[in-house]
């Protein structure tokens, strides 16, 4: 079972590799979300949509900012 497996794919992998690779998926989610937020809004609706939007964009943006982009400036 891979689930308790590294998700890092090989030894010399690290963590910001590991969260490059993740980051424009969690933005894209984040995007889903704050769309899917805009649409749901009801009348007297409760805050837990928006609290799911905002946890998800803040490990959207921690993903982005521990990812290497180093190799992007070259």
């Amino acid at each position: 079972m891979g689930l308790f497996k590294d998700p890092r794919r090989s030894p010399d992998d690290t963590r910001a590799s590991y969260a490059r690779r993740r980051a424009p998926y969690l933005i894209l989610i984040a995007v889903g979300c704050t769309v899917y937020a805009l649409m749901k809004q009801q009348p007297g609706g409760s805050n837990t949509i928006w609290i799911g939007v905002f946890v998800m964009w803040v490990a959207a943006a921690l993903s982005a900012y521990a990812a290497d982009w180093s190799d992007l400036r070259k």
